[in-house]
């Protein structure tokens, strides 16, 4: 008789985002944030706290990881994000797009 098992994972998946990137360190995060999917993580917390300015590459990374938290019925949070990087976010309308409050 076969069973099957089902591994609850009950802590957040915890990601930092830093202002140094490149196309594939966002190819890389999406890549972990799709792979964690897939293996039941349901809970994501993005920690902006060292990223300190604008960078159009982290900011698509974390868009695209939010919508495929929002495919997948998952949690993603974004915290320590300064006053100044929620204000640029806010500026280019995609506050909504990561779950912050406009």
């Amino acid at each position: 008789m076969a069973t099957a098992a089902h591994l609850a994972v009950t802590h957040p998946a915890r990601f930092e985002i830093t202002t140094v990137s490149s196309m594939e360190a966002g190819r890389d995060l999406r890549n972990r944030v799709r792979q964690a999917l897939q293996h039941g993580v349901r809970d994501f917390v993005f920690d902006c706290q060292r990223w300190d300015r604008l960078d159009l590459l982290v900011l698509s990374s974390l868009v695209q990881c939010a919508a495929a938290c929002r495919e997948h019925g998952a949690n993603f949070d974004v915290a320590n994000m300064s006053s100044t990087m929620l204000k640029d976010v806010r500026e280019l309308r995609l506050a909504e797009r990561l779950g912050l409050a406009a």
